[in-house]
């Protein structure tokens, strides 16, 4: 059985104009390869799953997608020693971004 990490108070920058910053929990499950903040408003889900386009993430590691509200999200997850980015992998039709991450909650 894999136990989820979790680290509080974090603050997360989102840099969208909707929604910038948020401060809760962030909670990590292995298991599912998820990476959830949990606020006071509920949960915020910051990972993505790419199985539809045949990616799997790597034992503790998560997909983070950079497109749409999650542009710059990894970069900014990165810089806040939060993950580490492993690969960028392309998906849909329109060719977007998104990173795998090991997920080290710094």
């Amino acid at each position: 059985m894999i136990t989820p990490t979790t680290k509080d108070d974090v603050t997360i920058d989102f840099g969208t104009t909707e929604l910038t910053e948020l401060t809760g929990s962030l909670h990590h499950d292995m298991g599912y390869q998820g990476l959830t903040l949990m606020t006071d408003e509920g949960p915020e889900r910051l990972s993505v799953n790419l199985l539809d386009y045949g990616f799997i993430a790597r034992p503790g590691n998560v997909f983070i997608k950079d497109w749409s509200e999650g542009e710059g999200l990894t970069a900014r997850l990165e810089a806040a020693g939060l993950v580490k980015r492993v690969r960028k992998v392309v998906v849909g039709p329109f060719r977007s971004t998104a990173y795998e991450v090991e997920v080290t909650l710094g």
